[in-house]
């Protein structure tokens, strides 16, 4: 008896321990909270001419989460997303977006332009196109943390303020790479407003209703106008959001000390919560064709949101 005991006894410490790293690529993860990947980063840059040199943080699903900690691989292979903050911001203060879609099974890099108080779209532009040229070459790179790790032929980007015209940008002038796109109260431009009339894969809009910096009225184009009636897209207004409640707590805190925004009618952290439900959701939908979270973007949770007035503004167009 006592020899069945202690048998038992090893057998359930073995399974914990066995299983201790291991994620079903599969599993149904609460959008709108911290997915079940551990998260290992590094950092490289890149160039692009004419701009230059772009910093970056290559984010990945890990064994432990810290500097190059050993990727969960497991014979998977994750979808990329490049993510840009917005004018006069760095990859160090929007952290909280990749590092929330990278615990849900996406390789993320975020990167910060050469200039970051150029008022010129098309350098963030050229920032996701040239973070894609750089994870496809850390994938083929065989030192690298991600080697083999990336579903190229699955990569979306998402962007905040002139980062968010940069993602419409690169993902109209670009169809071939990008296969998913979220725009975070993006900024106007010319080039831009141009590109969106070319873009022809999924793309969702955000926007603060209390946004100061760039107002909806402003945003509400891009989704009317510019972006063809023939391609999937979705916007929305997070009610009492505003512009900084999309960088990092902080950053945003310090922002509103500063008075660069209008005050927020919800908290930040109320903001990240309802934004990440849905960029995340939406990558989860049109990158690793998970329709459970049809739901969340088109279904019943979103239609709960929007009559519930989590959602000032809510609409979408699926030719």
């Amino acid at each position: 008896m006592k020899k069945y005991i202690f048998t038992v006894l090893v057998i359930l410490c073995i399974i914990p321990l066995n299983s201790i790293g291991s994620v079903d690529y599969y599993q149904i993860s609460i959008p709108d909270q911290p997915g079940p990947y551990l998260v290992g980063y590094y950092r490289i840059s890149y160039n692009v001419p004419p701009f230059g040199k772009y910093s970056a943080t290559i984010r990945y699903p890990a064994k432990f989460n810290g500097w190059r900690t050993p990727p969960q691989s497991s014979n998977k292979t994750y979808p990329g997303i490049i993510v840009g903050n917005g004018f006069a911001g760095s990859d160090w203060n929007i952290k909280w977006i990749p590092n929330h879609l990278t615990s849900h099974g996406f390789i993320t890099i975020c990167f910060t332009p050469p200039d970051k108080y150029l008022g010129n779209t098309t350098q963030w532009s050229y920032g996701f196109i040239g973070g894609f040229d750089k994870l496809s070459d850390e994938n083929n790179r065989y030192l690298s943390p991600i080697y083999g790790l990336i579903n190229i032929e699955k990569i979306g980007v998402i962007g905040l303020s002139m980062g968010g015209a940069g993602c419409i940008e690169a993902t109209g002038n670009k169809p071939l790479v990008i296969d998913a796109a979220v725009a975070l109260a993006p900024a106007k431009s010319d080039f831009s407003e141009s590109a969106a009339m070319n873009i022809s894969v999924p793309i969702q809009i955000q926007v603060g209703s209390d946004d100061s910096m760039i107002q909806p009225k402003r945003v509400i184009p891009y989704y009317n106008i510019h972006i063809s009636n023939d391609t999937i897209k979705e916007y929305l207004e997070i009610n009492g959001g505003n512009h900084i409640g999309y960088i990092d707590y902080f950053y945003a805190r310090f922002a509103e000390w500063m008075g660069l925004d209008e005050s927020h009618g919800i908290q930040f952290s109320e903001q990240h919560r309802i934004s990440s439900k849905y960029f995340t959701s939406w990558f989860y939908y049109y990158l690793k064709d998970q329709d459970e979270y049809y739901t969340y973007i088109f279904g019943v949770e979103a239609i709960n949101d929007y009559d519930s007035r989590i959602l000032s503004e809510f609409k979408f167009h699926i030719p």
